[in-house]
């Protein structure tokens, strides 16, 4: 896995991130959302943006929203939805260890798995110190990913699955030991039949180890539950792991 892989990964043609989720499961999720943040007009910080399909969505809700993403590609397609759904939002280039939005936002959220990525757990923490630095005090962190321990026990090797008009083959490899993750090498085969190879790297977070690194951040009151769109379930039988941290640090 080459070091920093996600800085050619997350872009159009590798990852087409507006083929690979319906509308209406994003619709669903903003809704569960809305119940997790303070009422509107209260600023948003989306880290991880993508295309901005959470951010259009809460802009429309009557949200102040900045998107942050590193992939000036997915942030040009972000600037354009938000254009045609005639909404403001700051679209901005940032790696999310280094935000650099001290204290301006009441929550901030990092969904659909878009954390875990970094060489070592240490930067993993260092992502989420810059999250709550953005906050202000009594602001909260949304953050939603994949349970760890359900990725180990459902692994799939090897599946195919419809990516908008095209295809995605996914090989999946379990990465035992300290730090364990699943590295994925993927091919992408657009509607022309052209195909694009990538790989991809996700650090194993349970609820203990999830915990653990918001404590390291400095966030207090840490809680843990069940996906957006889960019901509530126990460790060990929910599919994604929902975190929210609050930022008590007075400025």
């Amino acid at each position: 896995m080459k070091p920093e892989w996600w800085r050619t990964f997350f872009t159009p043609s590798r990852f087409p991130i507006d083929d690979l989720v319906p509308a209406d499961k994003t619709a669903a999720e903003i809704r569960a959302l809305k119940k997790l943040l303070p009422r509107p007009p209260a600023r948003v910080l989306d880290v991880a943006c993508g295309t901005g399909r959470h951010a259009v969505r809460l802009a429309k809700l009557g949200y102040s929203v900045v998107g942050a993403d590193q992939s000036s590609s997915y942030l040009t397609l972000a600037r354009g939805h938000a254009r045609r759904a005639g909404v403001k939002i700051d679209f901005i280039r940032r790696d999310m260890r280094r935000l650099g939005l001290d204290g301006r936002f009441a929550a901030g959220v990092n969904l659909w798995t878009s954390f875990g990525y970094f060489d070592t757990p240490g930067q993993d923490v260092a992502a989420l110190r810059s999250m709550r630095a953005a906050l202000k005090p009594g602001g909260r962190l949304i953050l939603e990913i994949v349970d760890g321990d359900h990725v180990r026990e459902h692994l799939e090797a090897r599946s195919w699955a419809p990516a908008g008009r095209g295809w995605l083959l996914e090989e999946n490899f379990w990465r035992r030991g300290k730090d364990p993750a699943v590295l994925t090498e993927r091919i992408y085969v657009a509607p022309d039949g052209t195909s694009r190879a990538s790989e991809s790297f996700v650090r194993h977070y349970d609820g203990p180890r999830l915990r653990a690194a918001f404590v390291a951040a400095g966030f207090s009151g840490v809680k843990l539950r069940s996906g957006l769109l889960e019901p509530a379930a126990p460790a060990g039988l929910r599919r994604r792991i929902l975190a929210i941290g609050w930022n008590h640090e007075t400025r």
